[in-house]
Parts: C-alpha cells; sequence; structure tokens
C-alpha cells in the first residue's frame, strides 16, 4: 500500500488530461441540427443594475442538470439554432427568459410548459418587467438575519413562518437546486427548515438548507441537506465558511444534540474532513503524534471520556470525530512500510467499523424450500466475512487517496 497514492493519482491525472483532449460537445448534434444539447444551448445571467443590463453584462453560467428539465438525455428536440437566455435580478432571483431559434418543427418540445416546472411562481415575460424588477431592488436588501461576514461576503439565515418575503422568494431559490444539483429534492414547506443564503454584496453567490429533526426530549439533530454555489464561486473556501455557520447555528442553539450530514459527495466529503480536522485538532492536540509512527503499538486510540466530551463540545458525530483523528494518523504514520500501511489499514477497519455492502440473500434456501443447516451457515457467514474484509482493505486503496489529499492542505495550511 505504500505506493497506493502515487497510483491512484497518477490515474487520476490521466484521466482528467484525456478529457481535455476530447472534443468538446457541441450545442446541437451534428446528425440531427433539430436536437439541441439543453446545457450549452441556455446561459444563466445574474444581474445586479439596469446599466448592467443593456451592457450585456453580468455573471454568466450554464446549468448543470437539465435532465431534470426537459429530457433525462439533457436534449431539447424541435429546435434550430436553439438559444436561451435567462437573465436573473441578483438579488432577488427574478427570472427573464429569452428565446431565439430559426426553424421550428411541429412536434417541438414544448419549452413554456419546462420553464413553468422550474419557476412555479411564474418568471417575467418582457424586458420591461425586468427592468422594474432590478430597479426596485436597488432600494431593498437580502432577505433574513446577517449571520456572518467575511470580507464582502455575508451569510443571512432564513426560515419560512419569521422571515418576511421568503415564502415569495423560495420558488426562485429552488429554480437554482433544480438546474445545479443532480437528483435534487426541495426542501419542505415547515419552519424546521433553515435557509442559508450566502451574498457578495448585492448578488447571490450559494444556498445552504439545514433541517431539524425532533427527538423527543425537548432536543433535534440538526441535518445539513443541501449545499451549492453559482460554478464561479466553487473551490473558493465558501464551503467551509458555510460550514462553520451551521455548526455555529447548532453549537448555539440548546436544543441542537448533534449536527450531521445527508449523503455527502466525494468533493463535500473532502472539504467537510480538511474543515472538520481543522475544528478538531485543539481538542486532538493531546493525543495525536508528534513524531512519525514506525509500528501499530505506536498509535494511541481516543479515549472514551474524551470522544464523549469531544462529541459534547463540537456537537459532532463519534464516527466523523474518529475519522478526523485517522487522518492525523495518517498524517504521521510511515507511509514507506507496506507491512504498516497494511496494518493500518486493518486497524481502521477494526476499530471504525466502516460500513460495507453485504452480500445479499445470505440466508439462502433450496429450491425445496429447505433452509441452510447451521454448520452450512456457519461455513457461508465466514466466507461472506472473509470476502468482505478483502473488499473493504481493497477499498481503503481510494480513502488513502483522500487521506493524502487532506494531510498535504493541513500540512500547508500549518495545522501539523
Amino acid at each position: 500500500m505504500a505506493n497506493l497514492f502515487d497510483e491512484e493519482q497518477g490515474q487520476y491525472l490521466r484521466l482528467n488530461a484525456l478529457k481535455y483532449l476530447e472534443k468538446p460537445p457541441e450545442i446541437q448534434r451534428e446528425d440531427d441540427p433539430f436536437i439541441t444539447n439543453g446545457s450549452l444551448a441556455i446561459t444563466y445571467i445574474l444581474v445586479q443594475t439596469v446599466e448592467q443590463y443593456k451592457a450585456d453584462q453580468g455573471l454568466k453560467f450554464q446549468p448543470s442538470y437539465v435532465h431534470q428539465v426537459f429530457r433525462q438525455t439533457n436534449e431539447i428536440y424541435g429546435y434550430k439554432d436553439l438559444k436561451i437566455t435567462i437573465h436573473v435580478t441578483a438579488l432577488g432571483l427574478k427570472p427573464y427568459i429569452k428565446i431565439s431559434y430559426s426553424e421550428q418543427t411541429e412536434d417541438a418540445d414544448d419549452l413554456q410548459e419546462s420553464f413553468n416546472k422550474v419557476y412555479e411562481a411564474g418568471f417575467l415575460s418582457t424586458e420591461e418587467q425586468f427592468i422594474k424588477a432590478l430597479e426596485e431592488e436597488q432600494n431593498q436588501e437580502p432577505l433574513g438575519e446577517l449571520i456572518e461576514e467575511y470580507g464582502d461576503f455575508k451569510i443571512y439565515k432564513c426560515q419560512m413562518v419569521t422571515t418576511n418575503g421568503f415564502i415569495q422568494f423560495k420558488p426562485f431559490l429552488q429554480a437554482f437546486l433544480l438546474v445545479l444539483i443532480d437528483g435534487v429534492q426541495y426542501p419542505g414547506d415547515e419552519n424546521e427548515w433553515v435557509y442559508l443564503t450566502l451574498y457578495e454584496k448585492r448578488q447571490f453567490v450559494g444556498l445552504t438548507t439545514v433541517f431539524k429533526f425532533n427527538i423527543g426530549w425537548n432536543k433535534q439533530r440538526h441535518r445539513l441537506s443541501q449545499m451549492l454555489f453559482l460554478p464561479q464561486y466553487q473551490r473558493k473556501g465558501h464551503g467551509s465558511r458555510m460550514l462553520r455557520a451551521v455548526y455555529k447555528l447548532g453549537l448555539e442553539d440548546e436544543k441542537c444534540l448533534q449536527i450531521t450530514l445527508e449523503d455527502p459527495s466525494e468533493d463535500f466529503q473532502v472539504m467537510r474532513d480538511i474543515t472538520d480536522s481543522k475544528i478538531l485538532h485543539e481538542h486532538f492536540k493531546d493525543i495525536i503524534p508528534n513524531k512519525i509512527i514506525n509500528t501499530i503499538q505506536e498509535i494511541v486510540d481516543i479515549p472514551k471520556d474524551k470522544l464523549f466530551e469531544i462529541m459534547k463540545k463540537t456537537k459532532l458525530h463519534a464516527q466523523q470525530i474518529k475519522r478526523a483523528y485517522s487522518i492525523y494518523l495518517y498524517a504521521f504514520i510511515n507511509k514507506k512500510s507496506s507491512k504498516l500501511m497494511t496494518e493500518f489499514a486493518r486497524y481502521l477497519l477494526r476499530e471504525h467499523q466502516k460500513p460495507y455492502n453485504r452480500k445479499k440473500n445470505i440466508l439462502v434456501r433450496f429450491e425445496n424450500g429447505s433452509s441452510l443447516d447451521p454448520k452450512q451457515m456457519h461455513l457461508l457467514e465466514l466466507k461472506e466475512k472473509e470476502d468482505r474484509n478483502i473488499i473493504a482493505e481493497e477499498s481503503l486503496g481510494d480513502e488513502f487517496c483522500l487521506f493524502e489529499l487532506i494531510a498535504t492542505k493541513l500540512r500547508k495550511d500549518k495545522v501539523i
């Protein structure tokens, strides 16, 4: 396992290099000019002022997931030279849609119906309406309570019942969820939903949603559900700022018992690991090593009382705390020793009980309906356990790649 990271990273770089060498996708298919790539035909433009709009300026980006609006293939059928421009007011996110094309077939997709799905509250139909909306927003501020500020960026907290105007604003906010998050599910209307919006001065930048689960005893579990940023603001450190804002809200809420996340993507997990590792460093100072680990015996587990203390102070789940601790152990372990890396992988499997998929249908039945006898069942379970451990150890190669990436970032930021 000593060279796992180098091999995986090399493969990753080669695959991504090939992507740049590939022919870029075309807006229209060569074999049929009436079939258009929706992601490339649509352009969003966030506009702050009338002057910006008239000069054709503003923040421009293209949607990532139009298959949730049009066809599953991301294609729009029935228009030649199709171009869709969606101007959006930067503060209130009110849309004005302009559609142009040179020819249309009789059975073309109904674009009006498709955009009605995106904008449940409707959209502006004339340029005059859009200009009027821009002028009105010049005297307005972002909705909600200002809870965090850094540089030109501000984070606002909104809720359905307590934030004036948010009920009218929410449908326009959801429109971005639909085209920027794959497989999105809209947040509900309950006041347990908390919306954190990020603005750069007066321009919308991103959104995070949190749901407060009631778990009894007048306590709640806060679950971060969704987080998105406009393309130009991704990988700029805003995710970590938003995550810390979510943690801060949980820590300040006496009812909050724990803060969790809903099915994070790999990119989000890396950001979360880096953020959590920095937050937890102070708690780990007295137990993490300050020298290279050369034997598995040098690894010290987090004492149970220490783990409970950290859980109480941070409100993070025990598994995430253990994961951050494992990253620190990885940072100090001697990776030149293949034997030690193998032992470390087994240590992680044993201590953290990482959930791996069990084989289905372990309770095998014969065709006549009779079950396996206890001895056969025991042998089958042993074989399943052995297979599962092999798969788990192999999958840790990918995990170590992420650990290496995170440890490198921690060193660069002089955390370790």
